[in-house]
């Protein structure tokens, strides 16, 4: 916490910040991030202009000897002494434990791929600042995986949990599973965590068997249903998007509380209207023979003509309205997975960030995508190095409502009473946590 009370916390492999701006939205300020990607970093960057200066491209180097040689001065002219970082967060890299990511990459046994190993990285940083929690967080595809062909179903995770457990000094109940459209997200789009807290704070909290995580992470939303389609991109469809690369300024007003939140300032409480700008809204440019499929499958259930079928992953039309269960689709990285429920396209940008429940105020960097191997790498030669275009980006972050409820629960427990007692009562520099 800083002198000023504000909570901090610092973002491991933060992409584009999908879970730091939830974190932001919940009072949580982000005082470091690491990741890999300079487009994804620029992104980060872009809409967070006072984190240039602390942005660490390799998590590699956030060891004991850099942080208080370099990072603890600068947080410490913020206010924050050591040992009050209230908060640890990353996913690291997911590609090689999604289900997904794995069927489209290249033939490499799990183990083989260096980011599998990241989450130990995350680990050491952690014993380094000694946060007063911490959240792990990737996909469930993680939960049943295998290092080896050969390995045992669900080793990973196994191995996984087992190494946060280890951490001395916290805390830490078996990780859980939540489904994104839970808690508002229109997607269904689960994600797994593992949350720690130091042992002299397990008091601040209630722990409850029949709760998420024993009460360190939120319950689902009762009565809250996520949002149709047709809500969430309806005022964005602009009736002449055949005739343009892309629309730059609003095609017409909010008409639901859903729009109005996506079109809210940055700043302020001003709602875009009408003519407003518009960023990232541009169409991609079919061929008349992939609209004319696309048409079809938009009048007939998502049907794909005979002719017009392929060995590739099958194409989905995006519903306008959920059915009974509800949220029915996961984003991806690749938007050609999906069409635009009433026009003849894939999803742009801009409303790719909105399934991820991204503000439209936010700006993306970077390509808009690409292909092949400047995406997946070329794993069979030992070439990691990965391009992040934007959908890729947006794929691959934390849905922006679901870190927004984790991080109010979180901070509800970091700024109770007690914690604010315990905090009075400390001296300025606690020796039992303090770097060397």
């Amino acid at each position: 916490m800083r002198s000023d009370g504000k909570l901090v916390f610092v973002d491991l492999f933060a992409g584009c910040g999908g879970l730091s701006l939830g974190l932001e939205q919940a009072g949580l300020h982000p005082i470091l991030f690491s990741e890999l990607n300079k487009s994804a970093a620029e992104t980060y960057i872009a809409n967070r202009a006072d984190m240039r200066d602390l942005w660490v491209p390799d998590v590699y180097d956030l060891d004991k000897k850099e942080l208080s040689s370099k990072w603890w001065p600068k947080w410490h002219a913020q206010g924050i002494a050591d040992g009050e970082v209230d908060l640890v967060c990353g996913g690291p890299p997911c590609q090689g434990y999604s289900g997904i990511g794995h069927r489209r990459s290249y033939k490499v046994e799990k183990a083989d791929i260096p980011s599998n190993h990241l989450y130990l990285q995350m680990i050491e940083v952690i014993k380094a600042v000694k946060p007063k929690m911490f959240l792990f967080e990737n996909v469930r595809g993680i939960t049943f995986g295998r290092w080896t062909d050969t390995g045992q179903k669900g080793e990973i995770w196994s191995e996984v949990q087992a190494s946060f457990k280890k951490l001395s000094g916290y805390y830490v109940p078996d990780g859980v599973q939540l489904n994104s459209s839970d808690y508002g997200v229109p997607q269904r789009r689960p994600r797994v965590m593992i949350v720690g807290i130091r042992k002299d704070l397990v008091h601040l909290f209630k722990k409850d068997p029949q709760g998420v995580a024993e009460g360190l992470l939120p319950s689902k939303l009762e009565g809250v249903m996520p949002p149709n389609l047709k809500d969430v991109l309806g005022d964005l469809m602009d009736p002449l998007y055949m005739e343009r690369d892309a629309t730059v300024a609003y095609p017409g007003s909010p008409k639901t509380a859903t729009q109005k939140y996506y079109r809210q300032s940055q700043c302020c409480s001003c709602v875009a209207q009408k003519g407003d700008p518009l960023t990232d809204h541009e169409y991609s440019q079919h061929k008349p023979n992939i609209r004319a499929k696309f048409l079809h499958m938009i009048d007939n259930e998502g049907a794909i003509p005979e002719k017009m079928r392929t060995k590739k992953f099958a194409q989905r039309v995006l519903p306008a309205v959920w059915g009974a269960q509800g949220p029915s689709l996961t984003v991806t990285s690749l938007p050609d997975d999906f069409v635009h429920y009433e026009q003849p396209r894939i999803p742009t940008v801009r409303e790719w960030a909105r399934l991820q429940t991204f503000p439209d105020w936010y700006q993306f960097k970077g390509s808009r995508t690409t292909g092949g191997s400047r995406r997946a790498g070329i794993p069979t030669e030992g070439v990691w190095d990965r391009e992040v275009p934007k959908y890729t980006q947006i794929g691959n972050a934390v849905p922006v409502k679901l870190a927004h409820e984790i991080g109010k629960h979180l901070a509800t427990i970091l700024n109770s009473e007690s914690a604010v007692q315990i905090r009075k009562k400390a001296p300025a520099k606690q020796e039992n946590l303090a770097l060397v």
